[in-house]
């Protein structure tokens, strides 16, 4: 009891701490914490994809591109950003020729204080706009072009019993290390080349090829008519992401909005959603074509007639069941997109065929009687939409070939006034329609089985407070994993930020959300609260209360302590959370100050204490760089963690992290 009140006591002299005197001094810069911090809330935390995508950002992060160069498909990779954005962005440059500094920003009327924020981290502003642009020629791509060589290992300071089974009893066949190395030549507007290799925790090394994942891209941009090609793995979205979205699903209470980024090249560590091949866009004035083929072997757990049981997602090849699972099933995907924009309106047509080189058997459980079966699968839809400045009326339709499944998401936009915009979409997708790389606006993982409608207020009745409020209704007409009927739920949530200074910033966020699990219903309550201080030019204090109530479990609460110290390229950040919870149904979510390109949105249950703590080194100006991570977590209800072979037999959890970055 000693022990857990020092904890306590510790944390909140932390937290008192925030409220002390502010130096004056000039405001910090923006950093990827704060945006990670701003978008990332629960909604997200167990997302598919999600973590891949903030991987990906994080990427663009460390090389922001040129405003005045960069092009509107370069723009799109910013999710958070509006065609509509895109556009008044572009005007603004010609109009101006260009921008000298980001400030102007201030400028466009369609470009709120938020997005600015955002676009600090990932966009700069030079001269080279106002001089005559050279031609292009590989010498020049080339000569312009910045390396970055990149590698990081993680090491747990704990001991999983996995590791104590010999291989042939099931356990674990590697080291307990991870590893990655990365390679990337970008060049701002033409050329992007990357390799990348990867271990995970438990994976052997010598007997598996050495890293168990390889990944390469070589990817072309703006030669001519030649929008976009790519050969190695490479991404797409287009539409509402109904077809295809191998990005972010977009969310209810999302700043993030852009399911259609077009073909761009994987640049992150994800084993699992992604394409191999080519493929490449072409811009014919008003329309563009796009075209891809791609073929993959992917992880499968087979009957023993040879049919596809389940097709595995998790990437871990660790023991020998999950080694003779690796890349069994050849996959093989062409498909092509057409699409026609003039003026204020656009139409698009996407569809694919695939083929599998042995059927699909998801077995006869209730839930998965509406999983896709055979091995032949064709999708096709058609997106369309009206943007205005002030209103807008996107959706997209598309209609599966394999049991004959309609899906359809509608959105409507009205911009009331500056400070006033409300939102609406409908959503409606067949238990018999399935893609199986779409991703779009759902309660649930897939885009099937679901229909819903979703009313939004984004409001900001003063200068310094702005407003989101949202609710949603859905519906699911075949029963889900543990239930045995038809299901409905509710959710409602408000945020609020409020900013009075350039130094201080308070944000409240409540969600409300019923929702069947085992054949009951269920009542979340959830609320979050988050102050935040900069203390001078070098300082900056967070401090956050968590709340989670189950009308079925009672209530967890966390609360948690951060500082950052930044002063020119070295970087100090740490963490301190105690929490507690009743059961796992009732966690919270936190992110952690992590490394460059790392990402990590883990879940606080039981009760316990987490401390992670991170730090940069900078030398030869920035161009060199090492970065060291240290996490830990103490349970005070429990002498071990996890379960079966992932167990660890004590209440303690250290690890360590170190990366390694040189940039040229």
């Amino acid at each position: 009891m000693k022990n857990r009140s020092t904890y306590i006591l510790a944390l909140l002299a932390c937290m008192l701490a925030t409220w002390g005197p502010t130096a004056a001094a000039q405001e910090p810069a923006y950093t990827w914490h704060d945006f990670v911090e701003e978008v990332s809330d629960d909604e997200y935390a167990e997302q598919e994809g999600w973590a891949e995508v903030m991987e990906e950002l994080a990427l663009l992060a460390a090389r922001p591109m040129d405003i005045n160069t960069a092009t509107r498909e370069q723009l799109r990779q910013l999710p958070f950003l509006t065609d509509e954005q895109i556009e008044d962005i572009h005007t603004y440059i010609f109009l101006h020729r260009g921008m000298r500094s980001l400030g102007e920003l201030l400028a466009i009327g369609s470009i709120d204080a938020r997005t600015r924020r955002y676009l600090s981290l990932f966009l700069r502003a030079d001269g080279s706009v106002f001089e005559w642009p050279d031609t292009v020629s590989l010498r020049r791509i080339l000569r312009q072009a910045k390396h970055e060589l990149s590698t990081r290992m993680d090491i747990p300071l704990y001991y999983r019993l996995g590791y104590s089974y010999a291989p042939r009893d099931g356990g674990y066949r590697g080291s307990t290390l991870y590893n990655n190395v990365r390679y990337q030549m970008e060049e701002r507007k033409h050329l992007s080349l990357g390799l990348a290799a990867e271990k995970d925790q438990g994976e052997p090394f010598r007997r598996n090829g050495g890293w168990d994942h390889y990944g390469a891209h070589l990817m072309v941009r703006n030669l001519g008519h030649l929008k976009a090609a790519v050969v190695g793995d490479y991404k797409m979205g287009f539409g509402e992401g109904l077809v295809v979205n191998t990005g972010f699903t977009t969310g209810k209470n999302s700043a993030m909005s852009r399911p259609s980024q077009g073909i761009r090249a994987k640049r992150s560590m994800d084993e699992v959603n992604y394409f191999r091949g080519a493929a490449a866009t072409v811009d014919m004035g008003s329309m563009s074509l796009s075209a891809w083929l791609s073929h993959r072997r992917l992880d499968a757990a087979q009957g023993e007639d040879g049919t596809i049981k389940t097709l595995q997602t998790s990437g871990l090849h660790r023991t020998t069941a999950e080694l003779d699972e690796k890349r069994q099933v050849g996959s093989t995907m062409t498909g092509a997109n057409l699409s026609w924009k003039r003026q204020l309106f656009h139409v698009g047509a996407t569809g694919y065929y695939q083929h599998f080189q042995h059927p699909l058997d998801p077995g006869t459980a209730v839930y998965r009687r509406i999983y896709p079966q055979g091995r032949h699968f064709g999708i096709v839809g058609l997106n369309y939409g009206y943007t205005h400045p002030w209103f807008s009326l996107t959706g997209e339709t598309a209609y599966s070939t394999e049991r004959g499944g309609w899906a359809t998401l509608e959105r409507l936009r009205w911009k009331v006034s500056n400070g006033y915009t409300l939102s609406a979409s409908y959503r409606f997708y067949s238990h018999r329609y399935y893609s199986f790389y779409g991703s779009a606006l759902s309660e649930n993982s897939r885009v099937q089985n679901e229909s819903g409608a979703t009313l939004r207020l984004d409001a900001k009745p003063a200068d310094q407070l702005t407003l989101t409020v949202y609710a949603d209704f859905f519906y699911n007409p075949w029963p889900r994993y543990t239930l045995t009927h038809s299901s409905r739920g509710q959710e409602a949530a408000i945020t609020a930020e409020y900013q009075p200074t350039g130094n201080d910033r308070l944000a409240v966020r409540y969600q409300l959300k019923r929702k069947e699990r085992n054949d009951q219903m269920e009542l979340h309550n959830r609320l979050r609260l988050d102050y935040t201080r900069r203390q001078g030019p070098w300082w900056q204090l967070q401090s956050t209360l968590q709340l989670h109530a189950l009308d079925r479990s009672g209530r967890g609460w966390s609360a948690s302590q951060r500082i950052r110290f930044r002063k020119g390229p070295g970087r100090l950040s740490a963490l301190v959370s105690y929490f507690h919870t009743p059961d796992y149904q009732t966690r919270l979510f936190q992110y952690e100050p992590l490394l460059t390109n790392m990402f990590r949105y883990p879940s606080l249950y039981g009760h316990g204490v987490r401390f992670v703590a991170t730090g940069l080194f900078a030398l030869w100006q920035g161009r060199l760089r090492l970065e060291m991570l240290y996490g830990l977590t103490r349970y005070f209800d429990r002498q071990t963690q996890s379960s079966g072979m992932e167990e660890i037999r004590s209440p303690w959890k250290q690890d360590i992290s170190v990366q390694l970055q040189l940039k040229i």
